[in-house]
């Protein structure tokens, strides 16, 4: 009887926090939509270049999102395929940030990051074994293309700083938040990924059912 209600009051407690991590996507997605937005950039103040590019997920709804929803899929994967499959999100991030920077490919709009956010809040919902090597890599090379792409064109002469900031700021985030994830899977639920996956899926339909 202890036992059930210890188990009781863990499960409580566990979707007390789901949920408040579901309304802070759910802000995120009305925020995405709304335009008077203000500029991500401009959201920390004046923090100078690594640090604002660092941060700028945290200022930036929909790039947070995408990067929620990676987080959430990893976690349902197997440790030697996360391994694999971060590097290749950061590296991803990294060529596509550079390709931003220098004008080479501009910011995609709205619906691109919504649409991979949508992908990856999917896919977290799959089982390990329905989804190959294959798809885990090819969808962390799309979700980590669109993340690079996502803080735009920096200021002349501030290239280096900024990107490395950005990489730093993605590679840390997405890492974090697996962890964070994976082990709530382990103590709490294994819902636990699929739930932040389902919530991460429905900002992408908003946002993409928006931009049309």
């Amino acid at each position: 009887m202890i036992l059930d209600c210890s188990e009781g009051m863990l499960l409580r407690r566990s979707i007390g926090h789901l949920s408040r991590i579901a309304l802070l996507l759910v802000h995120g997605g009305i925020l995405i939509l709304l335009p008077t937005t203000a500029v991500a950039h401009d959201a920390f103040g004046d923090l100078g270049p690594f640090y604002g590019s660092m941060l700028h997920p945290l200022a930036d709804p929909l790039q947070a999102a995408v990067l929620v929803g990676t987080a959430a899929f990893l976690a349902g994967r197997s440790l030697s395929v996360v391994r694999g499959a971060i590097p290749i999100f950061v590296l991803l991030a990294g060529f596509a940030s550079v390709a931003a920077f220098s004008g080479t490919f501009a910011t995609p709009p709205p619906v691109v990051a919504g649409f991979v956010a949508l992908l990856a809040g999917l896919a977290a919902a799959l089982p390990e074994n329905w989804s190959p090597w294959p798809l885990v890599y090819a969808l962390m090379a799309l979700a980590g293309a669109v993340t690079g792409l996502a803080p735009g064109v920096p200021d002349e002469g501030l290239m280096l700083q900024t990107l490395l900031g950005s990489l730093f700021g993605f590679s840390a985030l997405v890492t974090l938040l697996w962890f964070t994830f994976e082990a709530a899977g382990r103590r709490l639920t294994p819902l636990v990924p699929k739930v932040i996956g389902s919530w991460v899926a429905a900002v992408g339909i908003l946002v993409v059912a928006f931009s049309a």
